[in-house]
């Protein structure tokens, strides 16, 4: 490996502790692990003043609120006085509407750009919407996306499904692509000793078995699907409680279906769980599920959960299936309805002796989804993007 310290302009979307999310999740723990070795900007847009860490500087470029136009242009215009006013060795960015301006002004000044492919935002944005105004919105996010992907000279994928999305969808030669998994804060997230004085803090009950999802509350999450699972699970189950924990738009429509199937005993609506008290919720649980529908890259709250002991049961969409077939092949579901909801939930509940222990969890993340592991990875990857046509790294 080249041991030349690199200056990286990192360009992301929110930060978790305002905007809680797998991208910015990654973001952040990403730009603390390079920031050991590295010089680090990142650039962000939060709706309140962030503190940069003491590792890297954190910029908040433009508030959220404004249109979309507005924020890409102060994205551009930010890197292009960063660049002008310093070196920048290579551009890592992670948000395809606030990276194109970046990409530009780094092509016009030869700075190679990495792409962290998190996955398909006009996709994510169609499945949440139609009509014919939301499809021109879709069919313009599609443009902006393929404009920046033209510009990249890496990318990096969490996971094959995404490979072949790019491959398929915006015509990326493989060659381009890389696949480096994400990772677990085996620091934050670690088995509890003490289930139960968790669960006290919490409120939750000692006695029951809790199942946990977090998830943000849109439909490709698939909650909606769970809950209905749900009715099934519990008359076969009866002590048993779900635990939803998030935020979003079907916030009223899972609390009416909840109540309409006579589940308000069953499940348990959080709203949005704070950063700090993640690590408690996934100790409390006994098992947690990931019931997504579609466009899961990777699955950043599955290998959480397997760093603090707790097994995972998950719809074979995406990178979770990629996680879980390996170490535990069982807890993946046979389809994303709520009947294959239904059917492996009863399965694995009832067949407790076949989980993987919390030990075991523990293990297998630490031998393979830890973020010391992944930045070694994604800083070659930096590296080899300053090489071209056999001249040595700039930095």
């Amino acid at each position: 490996m080249q041991t030349n310290k690199l200056h990286i302009l990192m360009i992301g979307m929110g930060w978790p502790d305002q905007q809680p999310g797998g991208l910015n999740t990654y973001v952040s723990s990403m730009a603390e692990q390079l920031a050991l070795e590295h010089q680090l900007d990142v650039f962000v847009s939060c709706k309140e003043q962030v503190t940069s860490p003491a590792t890297f500087q954190l910029h908040n470029i433009v508030a959220p609120d404004k249109g979309l136009k507005t924020k890409t242009k102060a994205f551009q215009l930010a890197a292009a006085k960063w660049m002008d006013e310093g070196t920048v060795d290579v551009v890592y960015a992670h948000f395809a509407p606030y990276s194109l301006g970046v990409a530009q002004e780094a092509k016009k000044r030869n700075i190679p750009v990495v792409v962290g492919f998190h996955g398909p935002w006009s996709q994510e944005m169609e499945v949440e919407g139609s009509g014919f105004l939301h499809a021109l919105k879709c069919r313009a996010a599609k443009s902006i996306e393929m404009q920046m992907y033209r510009l990249a000279d890496r990318f990096i994928v969490l996971s094959d499904r995404f490979r072949a999305i790019l491959q398929d969808d915006y015509r990326v030669d493989d060659h381009h692509i890389v696949k480096i998994v994400g990772a677990a804060d085996e620091k934050q997230f670690f088995p509890t000793k003490d289930k139960e004085k968790i669960r006290e803090l919490l409120q939750l009950p000692k006695q029951k078995k809790v199942v946990l999802s977090i998830r943000r509350l849109v439909h490709r999450m698939g909650l909606l699907e769970l809950v209905d699972a749900w009715k099934q699970v519990v008359e076969q189950e009866d002590d048993v409680l779900l635990v939803i924990g998030g935020k979003g738009a079907l916030q009223d429509q899972l609390q009416q279906k909840i109540q309409t199937l006579g589940l308000a005993h069953h499940v348990l609506l959080t709203g949005y769980i704070p950063q700090d008290k993640l690590p408690l919720y996934y100790q409390a649980a006994d098992l947690f599920v990931v019931p997504s529908q579609a466009l899961e890259g990777f699955g950043l709250i599955t290998v959480e959960a397997l760093a603090s002991g707790t097994p995972v049961v998950a719809t074979p969409i995406g990178g979770n299936s990629e996680i879980l077939t390996p170490f535990s092949p069982h807890m993946v579901l046979k389809g994303t309805s709520a009947l294959h909801m239904e059917e492996g939930l009863k399965h694995v509940i009832k067949n407790r002796e076949q989980w993987p222990t919390s030990a075991e969890c523990r293990a297998y993340v630490e031998k393979h989804f830890t973020w010391e592991v992944v930045s070694r990875q994604v800083e070659e990857v930096l590296k080899s993007s300053l090489v071209k046509e056999g001249s040595e790294p700039c930095a």
